[in-house]
């Protein structure tokens, strides 16, 4: 009798289950438990452009003008292609940049596009990462300038590249910069057993040139 009593609560603990996993959002509390993000594709990008609005098209499907949030994405490999919104749109390339989303993260493309294919900005996105303590994650940057002085909330870290660099999981604020070329200052957040990577690109500073009055 005890095995047939049993049968019935496992069957209602299992449905309790189901309901709880099939309503609940995908970005609550449920994403964050071990068992119950596995039913979760609580995966994130964000497209926002600097100075102006940009056509967004990914992975071939158009999703307006920047800026841009879809939600619920599978993980895999992403080609974002960016069309700067301008009188004058010859002036300005179409930009192809390539993303990689991790299930239950959310990656962002943050870029000013400027003229002949100059770009400002960060491309930010997370990967698994093992053999990591508790409240560690890791941080990568690269950058187009060779040489790039990286600074974490102020303090000088290293130059570029950066690889794998072990963190405490929480929020910074990273600058990325090189003589001659504009800062990038972005907020970044390391989380716990991932691998954050970052690719900046700079503008280079314009060569202003004196006028001297001989009058």
């Amino acid at each position: 009798m005890k095995k047939l009593k049993t049968v019935p609560i496992i069957i209602l603990a299992t449905l309790a289950l189901s309901v709880l996993i099939y309503f609940l959002p995908t970005n609550g509390i449920a994403s964050k438990i071990p068992f119950l993000n596995q039913f979760y594709t609580n995966t994130t990008l964000e497209v926002v452009t600097i100075k102006g609005k940009a056509r967004v098209s990914i992975n071939g499907k158009e999703y307006g003008e920047t800026p841009v949030t879809i939600n619920e994405l599978s993980p895999g490999d992403y080609t974002v292609e960016l069309e700067r919104i301008s009188d004058s749109e010859s002036f300005y390339k179409k930009q192809t940049l390539n993303v990689k989303l991790t299930k239950n993260t959310t990656s962002r493309v943050e870029i000013e596009i400027g003229p002949a294919g100059i770009l400002h900005g960060a491309i930010l996105y997370y990967s698994p990462q093992n053999n990591l303590g508790k409240n560690e994650g890791t941080l990568s940057v690269l950058s187009e300038v060779e040489g790039s002085k990286i600074y974490l909330d102020g303090e000088y870290l290293k130059k570029t590249p950066v690889i794998s660099e072990k963190l405490t999981t929480k929020e910074y604020e990273l600058e990325v910069s090189a003589e001659g070329y504009e800062t990038v200052k972005i907020p970044i957040l390391i989380e716990q057993g991932n691998l954050l990577n970052v690719k900046t690109y700079l503008f280079p500073i314009p060569i202003t040139f004196e006028t001297v009055d001989n009058g």
